[in-house]
């Protein structure tokens, strides 16, 4: 697959000049990219969080919870706000 990039002339010329092999730089940091997105989605982190949302969607759809709309949001941090 072919990508094309629009560098500015200066930073392209930096690059050339110092014998950047732009090439494999832009694949290492697609690799790192990756693996940065395959690492959280086998973390404990991302099972933790899975968790949290899994559970919080059955509060709300049992009832246990109730979502608020955002002017009862702002009501409540008005509240908070004006009684300190």
């Amino acid at each position: 697959m072919q990508i094309s990039l629009d560098i500015q002339d200066d930073v392209y010329k930096k690059l050339v000049n110092a014998g950047v092999d732009m090439q494999s730089k832009f694949n290492e940091y697609l690799t790192t990219l990756s693996n940065k997105k395959d690492t959280y989605s086998n973390s404990q982190q991302f099972q933790d969080d899975k968790k949290y949302f899994h559970d919080t969607l059955k509060d709300i759809e049992s009832g246990k919870a109730r979502l608020v709309s955002h002017n009862e949001v702002w009501e409540e941090i008005e509240k908070h706000t004006s009684s300190h």
